[in-house]
């Protein structure tokens, strides 16, 4: 099975003011830059596509509305899409209620062989602390292979520390949530955005892996390859910005941009593959 991942699109329909977390944002460029990113995982054989929250920068009906319909007017494959905390600003039912997104999302699984489980975004509470939907919950996660989650279940606090990157908090029933799946000791790759990096890491049976931003620098998305029974993950990148700077330049680019990774004896390994660089659209 062949994913294409996206995340953090903080789409905005009206103007908006200058924004960043890592780099500036660029919202008006969001529109071009969601098709071409869409087209090149088609063309690299991505048989779903996989939107990991944070798809509006404002949680509004407007922003949600353009995205989606960007995203499932130029994609001809299945997209499953969940929240992020910028979406349920306003609306906790912004992208689920809407039904050629449901319709979507039971594709996505039909490809998947049932095998791919949304965690959707529930909301922020009064003490600003960040929370899942009941499929949090759900049984199907100790049978899953893949779960497309806002925030990573895998702990980083302590790795975009050592890089000096902010930290946007995290799940606030992460731990147990986490817990539940490592002790079914089935591989699992989680999909994420929220922090706006690349990386891949794992911890006991879980390898997550995590998206940038596609609205900042290096506007990047990846093809996520996953073979049959889930013992062998190859993450491509790509990047709709160019050749990548200089090593170092981006330091929230915490993994190579080819790498794969093997699961045996309960655990990941990983291997870098080629040059560290992401493949570039032009070149799809």
């Amino acid at each position: 099975m062949r994913i294409g991942v996206l995340s953090d699109l903080h789409w905005s329909a009206a103007p908006h003011a200058p924004a960043r977390w890592h780099a500036p944002y660029d919202f008006d460029g969001m529109e071009a830059r969601c098709a071409a990113t869409v087209e090149a995982l088609v063309a690299r054989g991505c048989e779903v596509l996989v939107v990991a929250g944070d798809v509006t920068h404002d949680g509004d009906r407007a922003s949600c509305e353009a995205a989606l319909a960007c995203l499932l007017r130029v994609s001809p494959i299945p997209v499953a899409v969940v929240e992020g905390n910028h979406d349920v600003r306003l609306d906790r039912t912004l992208v689920p209620q809407r039904g050629d997104v449901r319709d979507a999302w039971r594709r996505a699984r039909a490809v998947a062989h049932e095998e791919l489980v949304a965690l959707h975004a529930a909301g922020v509470d009064r003490d600003e602390r960040w929370t899942l939907g009941r499929e949090a919950d759900s049984a199907d996660h100790g049978l899953a292979t893949v779960l497309v989650s806002h925030y990573p279940l895998v702990p980083h606090a302590d790795r975009m520390a050592a890089a000096g990157l902010p930290w946007p908090g995290e799940l606030d029933d992460r731990g147990p949530l986490f817990e539940r799946i490592a002790a079914t000791r089935i591989p699992t790759v989680v999909l994420s955005g929220h922090l706006h990096v690349r990386d891949a890491s794992c911890q006991d049976a879980v390898l997550q892996i995590c998206v940038p931003a596609l609205v900042e620098r290096p506007h990047e998305a990846a093809v996520v390859e996953i073979e049959p029974l889930g013992h062998a993950v190859r993450c491509m990148r790509i990047r709709s910005d160019g050749p990548a700077p200089a090593r170092g330049a981006e330091p929230w680019l915490l993994a190579p941009a080819d790498e794969r990774w093997t699961f045996a004896d309960g655990t990941w390994t990983r291997r870098e593959i080629g040059a560290d660089r992401p493949y570039v659209l032009a070149e799809a």
